[in-house]
């Protein structure tokens, strides 16, 4: 009887093991399963996404190419006509409202419009387009609207976030020596401005590099420079172009960094142009302002013939391309210079 009983236990101790066995190969085989499942998942969500970059680039160089071939229309009298298209096409009530304020003040304005046909570029296009479930979406910019970085001298930069931006003077004053020592070649520092070893006493993590800036976004690492004045600033600033301030289209900001221009006479230029007057040079410029404003103008003599232009002459097309319910997004910037017949790029880049 005990030997029935000890053949019993073995015999149940023999099947327990089995069935443990085979429960652990059942979890062994599901988490195989669940593996290969989860990678061929994320295969098949890497090609995906890779589908989707390819067709949001796509996007972005058609969205540039069609702003490119609008500003050639545009230098070939079409200027207008282009305004209206885009106004008719615009996607939804508030672009057209916005557009259509804009279009009714163009129409008082007394400058001939065939003189400068980029004026107001982003008029020009339709500003969003699909292409089955692929989209893209452009914002146009005259260069001259913005203060170049790494072309502004240390008094056009002290105007710039002292008139424009409204730091305290001598804040601005700091940041126009830091960024000034940031770009020059040599290490020493300016009395308010920083080199290396300032940097390092500070503990800074980002040291100056001694160069040009390479992106606006630099800028947040120079001394002095907080996030609440970047957020200000950045919108205002580039990085393209010769460094010429568009008198016709930069805003008040931009405006104030103009040798000779003070707050006076940056309200008056901004009244000429609600008002539809758009001077075509400079002494058209000095009829219309006060006299002051145009002594004060003579008296920087060539530096403000040199920083300043009336008309559009490059272009920077930024493209945001994406597809319907994906997760990637690309984006272009194409800067465009006008040439004789057309409008010739001069710079590409996508991320």
């Amino acid at each position: 009887m005990a030997g029935v009983v000890a053949a019993r236990g073995v015999t149940v101790g023999r099947g327990g093991f089995a069935l443990v066995a085979a429960l652990w190969l059942l979890v062994a085989l599901g988490s195989v399963g669940l593996h290969v499942a989860l990678e061929s998942r994320a295969r098949r969500q890497a090609a995906a996404n890779l589908l989707d970059e390819v067709r949001a680039r796509a996007a972005v160089t058609a969205g540039a190419e069609y702003a490119r071939s609008r500003l050639t229309a545009a230098m070939l009298g079409r200027a207008e006509e282009l305004r209206a298209e885009a106004l008719s096409r615009a996607r939804t009530t508030r672009q057209q409202a916005a557009v259509q304020r804009q279009s009714v003040r163009n129409l008082f304005r007394s400058s001939n419009p065939l003189e400068d046909p980029w004026r107001e570029p982003q008029e020009l296009v339709v500003p969003e387009m699909t292409f089955g479930d692929a989209r893209y979406a452009l914002l146009l910019r005259d260069v001259g609207s913005a203060l170049n970085l790494n072309a502004a001298d240390e008094s056009m930069l002290r105007q710039f976030f002292a008139q424009g931006i409204g730091l305290d003077y001598a804040v601005a004053d700091q940041l126009a020596q830091a960024i000034l020592d940031w770009r020059d070649e040599d290490d020493l520092p300016r009395i308010n401005g920083g080199e290396r070893d300032e940097y390092l006493e500070e503990g800074a993590l980002v040291l100056p590099p001694n160069r040009d800036f390479v992106d606006v976004d630099e800028l947040r690492h120079v001394r002095g420079m907080t996030p609440e004045i970047y957020v200000r600033a950045a919108p205002h600033l580039t990085l393209i172009g010769g460094g010429r301030i568009n008198l016709n289209s930069a805003p008040e900001p931009v405006l104030s960094a103009v040798p000779g221009l003070d707050r006076g006479a940056v309200a008056a230029i901004l009244r000429l142009r609600e008002s539809g007057q758009l001077p075509r040079s400079q002494r058209e410029l000095v009829a219309l302002l006060p006299s002051a404003t145009g002594q004060a103008i003579a008296i920087q003599g060539r530096e403000f013939t040199t920083r300043t232009t009336y008309t559009t002459d490059q272009v920077e097309i930024l493209a945001q391309g994406w597809v319907d319910g994906g997760v990637v997004q690309v984006m272009s910037r194409v800067v465009v210079s006008r040439g004789r017949t057309e409008a010739t790029v001069v710079w590409r880049e996508i991320f």
